[in-house]
């Protein structure tokens, strides 16, 4: 067994105890893509000794549920995974698209700044502090190879796909996104103001559009403009199109004219997610 955290961009973590469905719900349901779930050595006989409290490794997940014995037969498992009418007690997993090993593997307690909580074995417990997470982020790695199967690698490209679907292009101080090349194109989701209210569209140049369609605004008046919110990358013009469509047609019920839907921000994500799954896909 091992406890594992997931660590987001704004810091914080999650600390959780692989096996149970819950586990499994609940990480596919607060990872983002790009976090990384750590693992670390529980003190328990199902622990190597020199690994019990040491930070483990390191990995990336995917995000499509799976069933351990889909994967893995019965002669690969422990027999205490078993309970006494022959159940397999950890039916549900969660798919390692990427992962690392700590060498060395430190012992937490001196790499944290505390304890874990009781709760860490059975549940989730958020952990806070910066300094934590840049901890565990300096400790040397090395890649662990996986499996090469189809379905990892599907899984992976998801991710990488996935990271950058939302939030403005990153400027000045930072970096900036190379501009789209060839028949590459963008699908974006202009936000008016902080309203509930969205543009979905497709371009090659996505803040010169968002330009162009403020030129039709009297700010002058006050009134306040659109502003890029989603953006994602396409490999083709078509696939940009096909996005933008897919995007609006989960939203139909939302739309009120033009490229304009009235909804959430929740909503708008799950849309924009599902119609690039489905536009990579072929659906």
């Amino acid at each position: 067994m091992s406890t594992s955290f997931r660590w987001t961009p704004n810091a914080k973590a999650q600390s959780t105890t692989e096996g149970a469905e819950k586990f499994a719900l609940t990480l596919l349901r607060l990872a983002r893509r790009g976090d990384r779930v750590v693992f670390v050595g529980t003190q328990t006989d199902r622990t190597d000794e020199e690994s019990r409290g040491n930070i483990l490794g390191m990995a990336e997940i995917g995000f499509e549920p799976l069933k351990t014995l889909d994967l893995v037969g019965r002669a690969d498992l422990d027999e205490r995974d078993f309970d006494a009418a022959g159940n397999f007690k950890f039916p549900h997993a969660v798919a390692l698209t990427r992962a690392w090993r700590f060498e060395p593997a430190p012992l937490l307690t001196r790499t944290l700044s505390r304890q874990l909580a009781m709760v860490a074995t059975s549940g989730v417990q958020e952990i806070e502090e910066p300094s934590d997470v840049a901890a565990i982020f300096a400790l040397q790695t090395v890649e662990i190879d996986l499996p090469t199967l189809p379905a990892l690698e599907a899984m992976r490209r998801m991710n990488d796909a996935l990271r950058n679907t939302t939030g403005p292009r990153p400027s000045g101080a930072g970096y900036e996104v190379n501009p789209p090349v060839g028949g590459e194109a963008w699908t974006y989701g202009l936000r008016f103001g902080k309203r509930d209210v969205w543009k979905i569209g497709w371009a090659t140049d996505v803040d010169g559009r968002c330009t162009d369609i403020n030129q039709h605004i009297p700010i002058e008046l006050g009134l306040e403009q659109w502003g890029v919110v989603l953006r994602q990358r396409m490999n083709s013009r078509d696939a940009a199109y096909d996005m933008e469509q897919r995007v609006l047609e989960l939203l139909a019920n939302k739309r009120k004219g033009y490229e304009r839907v009235h909804c959430s921000r929740s909503e708008i994500d799950s849309a924009w997610q599902q119609a690039f799954v489905d536009v990579i896909r072929g659906k």
